[in-house]
């Protein structure tokens, strides 16, 4: 579904460039970025471990984030049709919380996902654009547990590692400029993107949480992709 919407959007996009009078337009000019997000992520061995957790413990509901929203902000470059950008973004997968049928086991999860990148846009014709971003996306949260057997649990081992957490990937992206002055660098910006993870992190070993499941025997590193819609403010300075 989520790769039929992003075919979709493209075939949309392209519709409505393609559509207008061709105009040869010239923009050299550098700009912030400043945007809000939806964000869908998949974490398939990671998923498995929540919901095996939601299973132990006799939830009703499954504690994986159903929502998860954020914030962007980028530098870019453009030089007529090409843009390169470095940018950052921050989004929280809200709180989810759960009971066993006799509310005796309470356990809830929130997410946090930090992604870093360098990104490149070529527009294409009238207002679309095309173009990926190479970067590293780190996976955080919080883990809570209330009631649950002493033996269910236990404290995380402690990790000197900065990078845990981490994976690299490649976003492909598409959306649609409009500027808000003909020829301008400052208007409202529409971004459809696939991020596509191209290494796995591990998430129990040395856990992203301060508590884990007990002898889990599970996949213990988890791969990770995420389809994304983006909304954004270009601000031109020049």
């Amino acid at each position: 579904m989520k790769r039929i919407f992003l075919t979709g959007l493209l075939f949309l996009a392209a519709a409505v460039a393609f559509s207008q009078k061709s105009k040869k337009t010239s923009i050299e000019a550098k700009a912030f970025n400043i945007g809000a997000f939806y964000l869908n992520p998949s974490r398939a061995q990671f998923d498995k471990y929540i919901n095996t957790i939601s299973t132990t413990l006799g939830l009703a509901n499954t504690i994986k984030p159903a929502t998860n929203v954020g914030g962007s902000f980028a530098f870019s470059i453009r030089n007529n049709k090409n843009e390169f950008e470095v940018g950052g973004a921050l989004a929280i997968g809200l709180r989810q919380k759960s009971s066993n049928a006799a509310n005796t086991v309470t356990a809830s999860l929130s997410t946090k996902t930090i992604d870093i990148h360098f990104g490149y846009c070529n527009y294409v014709g009238g207002p679309l654009f095309i173009g990926f971003d190479l970067g590293a996306v780190n996976n955080d949260g919080k883990l809570e547990q209330v009631g649950a057997p002493s033996n269910l649990f236990e404290a995380t081992p402690g990790s000197s590692n900065p990078f845990k957490g981490y994976i690299f990937s490649v976003k492909p992206k598409a959306g649609l400029f409009f500027p808000f002055k003909s020829k301008g660098y400052s208007g409202f910006k529409l971004t459809a993107f696939y991020d596509l993870g191209i290494s796995k992190y591990q998430f129990y070993t040395n856990d992203i949480f301060d508590i884990r499941l007990k002898n889990y025997t599970g996949e213990t590193k988890s791969s990770y992709n995420a389809f994304g819609a983006q909304a954004a403010i270009v601000v031109g300075l020049d």
